[in-house]
């Protein structure tokens, strides 16, 4: 309020004195109209053969008043000298300067400001030549006293000084008013904001129906406590997963550790117990290095090299582990040829992204049943089509599956972390992909991803 109230002192004070400068500016140039209309007049009746009879006198008092007219009219010769047939009437004592008298003789009127004794104000006095047939016959000189428009400056100055105060008054406490009236949204906005702690994201800041500023602001804020919540959560459900994950094989160790320890076996039974723990500590491992894959994708930090992969040569690497999975399932798995299509990016992840949506479609697909993985090209793209005859997602569920750790109902008891899709996605979007699913309950599933084509497939 404060540099409010500054700000408009500043500015009332800025046009207060603009306009004094243009109303004193139009005064006197009012001033100077009304000398050279009377002086073209005087001059005028100069030039007829009667100038000098009553004719002037009426014209100078009908414009400058009988008291006036004595005083702030003269009529000289071109030297200068005033002119003897108006002496009784010329008793005026108006000064003439040099340079007026020079500007009379070369034909131009001259305007000065000048304070005469006895003068409660300056006066404006103008001098200008009567000039016929090219020749200066007489130069006549009239004035006005500048009192009345020293007294409108006055009186305007006065009012400006009387209303300026209160006018700030009145737009500084209504400015507060308006202010506070204004900001109490904010204000309120900010307490709930401040009673809003990670503990509980599930509170909102209240909001109005109006269309307004504020009203966008609240409904901003709320959705972003909304993500933050979901976030939270998100965080809160990778931990509880991730701690149950890892549990699990860190169990299977401490247990076979303590039965090797409470026995005395044999070599055998040794090379079994270490066998089994180093099958952990690969699991502990695999499942370290997948989190910290997500980790860093998820904050950017993953360095994708570039280089031109030959998406034929991967399938062709990945077929055979698949075939073995989809063996050891009962699951037919078709791979159609392959054509050649070149795509930038890394050998290791898209086989990584081949491999376990391939793993995902048998681990799901029950003994008896399909999966068939194509590769083709439409368009500019690289399409890849991963389908299966299992039981199929249901249409809640399809917006998850992507999710670390996340599992269906129907999936729980099949193994694995949760891992392998959101590996997957992942993947894709580090080569500028996309990723899908379509799936009907009872009908399967079918994924599909679309990487763009190296610029050498072009």
């Amino acid at each position: 309020i404060v540099w409010y109230t500054a700000l408009l002192t500043a500015t009332l004070a800025a046009l207060s004195a603009t306009t004094l400068v243009l109303l004193d500016r139009s005064l006197h140039t009012n001033v100077d109209t009304s000398l050279l209309s009377l002086a073209q007049a005087i001059a005028e009746t100069v030039r007829r053969p009667t100038a000098l009879g009553p004719g002037l006198d009426e014209l100078v008092e009908s414009m400058l008043g009988p008291g006036a007219a004595e005083r702030f009219f003269r009529l000289l010769d071109p030297r200068g000298r005033p002119d003897p047939r108006l002496a009784p009437r010329d008793r005026a004592q108006l000064p003439l300067s040099t340079e007026a008298l020079r500007n009379a003789a070369d034909g131009h009127e001259t305007y000065e400001t000048l304070t005469l004794a006895g003068r409660p104000a300056p006066v404006r006095i103008l001098t200008m030549p009567v000039v016929e047939q090219g020749r200066v016959i007489q130069v006549v000189q009239v004035a006005m006293s500048l009192e009345p428009v020293e007294t409108a400056r006055s009186r305007f100055l006065l009012i400006l000084l009387g209303l300026a105060p209160p006018a700030l008054l009145v737009a500084g406490v209504g400015g507060w008013f308006l202010a506070r009236r204004a900001l109490a949204p904010v204000d309120a906005m900010v307490d709930a904001a401040r009673r809003i702690e990670a503990e509980d994201l599930s509170r909102r800041i209240e909001t109005s129906d109006n269309e307004d500023e504020l009203s966008r602001l609240g409904a901003v804020l709320n959705d972003m406590l909304a993500r933050l919540e979901r976030s939270f959560a998100t965080v809160s459900q990778f931990s509880a997963d991730a701690a149950h994950e890892l549990r699990t094989p860190l169990t299977i160790l401490k247990g076979e550790i303590e039965v090797a320890l409470r026995s005395s076996p044999g070599e055998e039974e040794h090379r079994r117990v270490l066998t089994s723990c180093l099958e952990e500590v690969d699991r502990l491992s695999a499942l370290v290095e997948d989190l910290l894959f997500l980790a860093r994708s998820d904050s950017g930090n993953v360095q994708l090299t570039e280089t031109p992969v030959n998406l034929a040569s991967v399938m062709a690497d990945v077929t055979p582990a698949l075939h073995a999975l989809a063996d050891a399932a009962g699951v037919t798995l078709s791979v159609p040829p392959v054509p050649q299509l070149w795509v930038g990016g890394s050998t290791s992840m898209l086989f990584r992204l081949i491999f376990n949506l391939g793993e995902n479609a048998i681990k799901y697909t029950p003994a008896g049943g399909r999966v068939d993985i194509v590769l083709g090209q439409h368009g500019a793209d690289a399409e890849l089509e991963v389908r299966d005859t299992g039981p199929g997602i249901a249409p809640n569920e399809q917006a998850h599956i992507f999710d670390r750790f996340y599992r269906s109902d129907r999936a729980r008891g099949r193994g694995g972390a949760g891992l392998g899709l959101a590996l997957a996605r992942s993947i894709v979007v580090l080569h500028r992909g996309a990723i899908t699913v379509e799936s009907i309950p009872g009908a399967g599933s079918r994924f599909r991803v679309v990487l763009p084509l190296a610029a050498m497939q072009g």
